[in-house]
């Protein structure tokens, strides 16, 4: 069985993700999930579609999630590093490597990073100002 490598990253519009392995094959959308199961249809389209692709995969493959957490960071700077890794009851230093690219973070470091992200999300979505 085959591993691909597929990379997930985040800009302004939300997450794309691509496969080392196969040119062209990329995938988009709103949250971290739904660009995992986007990009998965577009690897069997090009599978099903390209005979050696349909060749080589025929036997499977297992699909290997890389995330740049650092391009999550790049878009929220304000973010307290520190501040969140307490708040995911994450390292701190450990968070820090994967927001700098020194360190690549593991599909399920990823996700309770992610979840970290939306506790505060919903922090600050609890709050409203008065004038």
């Amino acid at each position: 069985m085959e591993t691909l490598n597929a990379v997930i990253e985040r800009n302004e519009e939300g997450f794309y993700a691509y496969v080392e392995q196969i040119d062209g094959c990329v995938a988009g959308g709103s949250s971290y999930s739904e660009v995992k199961k986007n990009l998965e249809e577009m690897i069997n389209l090009f599978i099903e579609e390209d005979p050696t692709l349909n060749k080589k995969y025929k036997n499977g493959y297992k699909l290997k999630f890389e995330v740049s957490l650092d391009s999550v960071f790049e878009l929220l700077p304000e973010i307290n590093i520190s501040q969140l890794a307490k708040l995911g009851k994450l390292n701190p230093g450990l968070l820090r490597q994967y927001v700098s690219g020194s360190k690549k973070a593991s599909e399920k470091q990823a996700q309770r990073v992610m979840e970290a992200l939306g506790k505060l999300a919903n922090k600050l979505n609890s709050i409203s100002l008065t004038t």
